[in-house]
């Protein structure tokens, strides 16, 4: 089935991306498609993102990669505990990243979500980064994905 062959595609490529040593890498970036059968407009994309020792934050953005189609845009969601926030890539098909948005909660298990506002497939890329209190130091990341749709 192609919709189970892309969710495989999609789950190797984040799993690889963010692998390297050991499963552990310092910076990623990975994507695919949200909603590959373009008949779902509540489908949410979901990894856990874990983030090592003298962590600070985890930061990211998305990008929508498919062309433009008007009032169809991609959310990014970050939370931890009770703490939760988003960016949207408020421009549909424009192939430029969302406002970048961090979420300050130490190290441990972020979640990370990606929504859209309506009916249709759309093709995306993530980064993210976990990050230590300077900004500019990257901590160890693992990723896994949780849920595909």
């Amino acid at each position: 089935m192609k919709i189970a062959s892309l969710k495989k595609a999609f789950i190797t490529a984040l799993i690889s991306i963010s692998a390297g040593h050991a499963g552990i890498a310092l910076a990623h970036s990975g994507g695919g498609i949200i909603d590959p059968g373009s008949n779902n407009a509540s489908a949410t994309d979901l990894a856990a993102v874990t983030c090592g020792p003298g962590t600070h934050h985890l930061s990211a953005q998305v990008k929508d990669i498919s062309g433009p189609v008007p009032g169809l845009l991609l959310s990014l969601h970050l939370y931890k505990g009770n703490q939760m926030t988003t960016s949207t890539d408020a421009i549909s098909g424009d192939a430029n990243y969302s406002p970048p948005i961090s979420l300050n909660a130490g190290q441990g298990v972020y979640y990370m979500s990606l929504t859209k506002t309506n009916i249709g497939g759309r093709q995306f890329d993530v980064i993210w980064h976990c990050m230590a209190g300077d900004d500019a130091t990257h901590t160890e990341t693992d990723i896994s994905v949780v849920q595909f749709q």
